[in-house]
């Protein structure tokens, strides 16, 4: 009995310094004091989830959250690429989500056009902002993942890609909006099929215009016109005067709904002569190229 109870007050040692009971201390190993607390460092706070930057997904998505947060080497086939993960640091006042997607829309804009290498509008480009989850938000994530995904001139579809779209929307870059003939079916353009400037086409992206409309069914044809014959006086040399319809046609291409939205406001405007074939860049090219020769 007396074995006994010796060796539990020297267990209970080990919890608190044990009253009358010195010799056990010699029973410890080397190096150990008895105080099991003293040593441990406190636990880390928990963290919010957030994502990263530079990385890629199989899939567009609009609402990011750690469950649906897979993220794939840009080697790898993939839709979407994070370019940047930003704070909307004036978002308290804003409620939810959708509330803050007009800042991350902006946000996200500057970040990809500085990772393209180029305005990320004037490329085969399709921009996701990528918002938390209202409960996240709520518990104050307050951040936009921007990412980017490649989009077929053809039909307008996402390309599934291999390798980061850095750089692509440069001068002369693989994705920037250039030379190409387009399919016309009727008043519409059908497919648009990019070419190098070099070869024979038939359009020449000339550049944006911007409206504050609120839908795009709002936008009129005069309106295009008017905005795209600006875009293209410019890009061509020519006066926006009461000649220039009578010089040079447009197509202009309206964001979609999705797009329009999430605060896209520009139209994309191709210098186009009513199917007759061009050879070159027409930027700069003036009214001694582009002469009077439409009915208008």
């Amino acid at each position: 009995m007396r074995r006994w109870a010796a060796a539990l007050a020297c267990a209970l040692a080990l919890g608190a310094p044990a009253l009358g009971a010195g010799g056990c201390a010699t029973d410890r190993p080397e190096g150990v004091d008895g105080d099991l607390t003293n040593g441990w460092r406190p636990m880390p706070a928990a963290a919010p989830f957030r994502p990263q930057a530079g990385a890629c997904h199989a899939e567009i998505v609009e609402t990011g959250t750690a469950e649906n947060y897979e993220p794939v080497a840009c080697t790898a086939a993939h839709l979407a690429e994070t370019v940047a993960v930003a704070d909307l640091a004036a978002a308290g006042p804003l409620k939810s989500p959708k509330d803050g997607m007009a800042k991350a829309f902006a946000t996200c804009s500057q970040k990809a056009s500085a990772f393209l290498g180029g305005d990320w509008r004037t490329g085969w480009v399709v921009l996701q902002p990528v918002l938390p989850s209202a409960k996240a938000w709520t518990g104050g994530a307050h951040w936009v993942r921007c990412d980017v995904a490649e989009s077929s001139p053809i039909d307008g579809t996402l390309v599934r890609r291999t390798g980061s779209m850095k750089g692509t929307v440069k001068a002369g870059g693989k994705l920037r909006m250039a030379c190409a003939n387009p399919k016309i079916a009727g008043e519409s353009v059908a497919e648009m099929h990019p070419v190098a400037c070099a070869s024979t086409h038939t359009a020449e992206f000339a550049g944006l215009f911007s409206t504050a409309k609120a839908a795009s069914s709002d936008l009129s044809e005069a309106e295009l016109a008017k905005g795209c014959d600006a875009a293209i006086a410019k890009f061509t040399g020519l006066r926006d005067d009461a000649t220039l319809p009578s010089r040079i046609g447009w197509l202009g291409f309206p964001p979609d709904d999705t797009a329009w939205r999430m605060g896209d406001r520009a139209v994309r405007c191709f210098l186009w002569l009513n199917g007759e074939k061009m050879k070159g860049s027409y930027r700069g090219a003036g009214p001694g190229k582009l002469k009077i020769h439409y009915a208008n």
